[in-house]
């Protein structure tokens, strides 16, 4: 589970805006008349002020490549070749772990080193463990009522505790198991009725796991089918990730907010709004009206009413089914696609699983703790592909060093989650290789006391629900791979499975995994 007006976000979120218009219309269409005028109208004032902030200083800030006025290196992100991941550690190749970007007039420090993410997470978290704030990350969570983007303070320790005691908390969890092993055992029914060489979608098929757990016990129900105002609930979310980042004013404070109104931005994080506000409404509605039975189990929502506004409980509701959906379906199906495509580890791996379990029906969370190749598996899986590339966006609100640089209040912080785990200096055997066996003398704690691998981050914002993801990831491979042999569809071999990855706020596969399972017979 990992969290999701995030720095990262905003550069994805524009890349992306422009890339999809681009590919449907033409330049005077994605570029009305108006627009390059008015922006550059808009942008006279800022270069005069740019100009002044390029006088003399004494702090000694970390290097970084040269900057246009006004846009700063904006350019060299949104026309880099690949992801933006991608392009911030080439960059970094050249100027260093510790790289300072200027994107409109926000500066922003790109960390892509072990050692300057502890500084970061661990040796000055207090002064670097604040979200910077946008108009999209405000007016989605309910005005930061939530854990994930609100300012660090009392409301934010406040909210961590009661989502650490109401949904991370021993009675949920025991919940969560049972519900899991239900629904496991329904989707393991479902796919062994499928003929003979069927292809299946695997991302659709976990996602839809994933919803109809976190759905029942987070919400009492699974709502993936049922819609407000002809939107499921599965399009509300992937939106709101996507419209948490989508903003001009958030790299252009002064002017930006014209250019989110004349792009058409403002109303359609307005629409996002109220199609999610709709929905988690209706699900208040529902549980304020039910009729309590003797057998009645209650929810996270049914805990949290008694003691939260309503838009508090919405914004949790929120967090939940942003960090505990996608980012879950991208490690187990990131986890697939490497199996696949090395067919000596599935190879391994299912012996282990099958050995440790036996003749049954299914996998038990007990067989899980004897399964130690299981565990490299899923490790080497986060190293190789973290569910987002950046952590999510932190900002420095006192002066501070990082790797003897200075770092000045307003700072927006990214670590690369994505290029840590692939650094050659940490990871020296062939560090952008699927090989689980490098854990076999790496101790690695996803807790946040080890920095060559920052899946769920660190420090104060670490995601707190690590524990639970790891779970999830290792109960549902360990299933899928226990009951069946999974093949790629005819005429296509394995080492040929696409393995590239873009996306944002997640690192998705660009192509659909799409697999061929066997029921295992115990009598071959």
């Amino acid at each position: 589970m990992k969290y999701f007006s995030d720095p990262p976000k905003c550069l994805f979120a524009i890349k992306y805006y422009i890339k999809e218009k681009s590919t449907h219309m033409d330049t005077q269409t994605l570029f009305p008349s108006w627009f390059i005028p008015v922006t550059l109208l808009l942008f006279f004032p800022s270069i005069f002020m740019y100009a002044i902030r390029r006088r003399s200083s004494s702090n000694k800030l970390p290097p970084g490549p040269k900057r246009l006025p006004v846009i700063g290196n904006l350019h060299q992100v949104l026309l880099g070749k690949g992801g933006v991941h991608q392009t911030l550690w080439k960059l970094s190749q050249t100027y260093g772990p510790a790289m300072l970007l200027q994107f409109g007039s926000q500066p922003f420090l790109v960390i892509s080193s072990s050692e300057l993410a502890a500084e970061v997470l661990k040796t000055h978290d207090q002064k670097m463990c604040t979200r910077p704030q946008s108009k999209p990350a405000k007016r989605l969570s309910f005005n930061y009522m939530d854990v994930a983007f609100s300012p660090h303070g009392d409301h934010w320790r406040d909210m961590r505790k009661v989502l650490v005691s109401e949904f991370l908390g021993p009675k949920r969890i025991r919940l969560y198991k049972n519900v899991m092993q239900i629904e496991m055992e329904a989707l393991i029914a479902s796919i062994s009725l499928h003929s003979l060489n069927t292809t299946i979608n695997l991302e659709d098929v976990i996602l839809s796991l994933l919803y109809d757990v976190v759905c029942k016990v987070t919400l009492g129900k699974s709502y993936r089918e049922k819609k407000f105002n002809g939107t499921t609930l599965k399009e509300i979310v992937d939106e709101t990730s996507v419209m948490t980042g989508a903003s001009f004013s958030f790299i252009f404070p002064t002017f930006g907010w014209i250019l989110d109104e004349l792009t058409g931005l403002d109303r359609k994080l307005e629409k996002c709004f109220n199609d999610l506000d709709g929905y988690l409404q209706m699900v208040l509605d529902e549980h304020a009206d039910q009729n309590e039975t003797s057998d009645h189990v209650n929810d996270f929502v049914d805990d949290c009413i008694s003691r939260l506004t309503s838009d508090e409980i919405k914004a949790l509701v929120m967090n939940v089914l942003e960090g505990a959906l996608d980012t879950s379906a991208i490690t187990m199906v990131w986890a697939m696609s490497e199996l696949v495509k090395n067919p000596g580890v599935m190879q391994k791996l299912q012996n282990e699983i099958r050995i440790c379990v036996g003749r049954k029906s299914s996998v038990d969370e007990s067989d899980i703790s004897k399964m130690t190749y299981l565990k490299m598996v899923v490790k080497e899986t986060l190293r190789l592909h973290p569910p987002a590339a950046f952590l999510m966006g932190r900002e420095c609100v006192s002066h501070c060093q990082i790797g003897g640089y200075d770092v000045l209040p307003g700072t927006k912080i990214m670590v690369t989650a994505w290029g840590i785990g692939r650094d050659p200096r940490i990871w020296k055997e062939s560090p952008t290789e699927f090989l689980p066996e490098r854990f076999e003398n790496i101790e690695v704690d996803f807790g946040g006391k080890n920095f060559e691998m920052i899946p769920f981050g660190g420090g104060r914002r670490a995601c707190p629900g690590n524990n639970m993801a790891i779970l999830t990831v290792e109960y549902a491979i360990a299933n899928l791979l226990y009951s069946f042999n999974w093949e790629t569809p005819s005429g296509m071999k394995n080492e040929d499975l696409d393995m590239n990855g873009n996306g944002f706020p997640f690192l998705r596969r660009t192509t659909p995994l799409c697999l061929v399972p066997t029921k295992y017979n115990w009598e071959d």
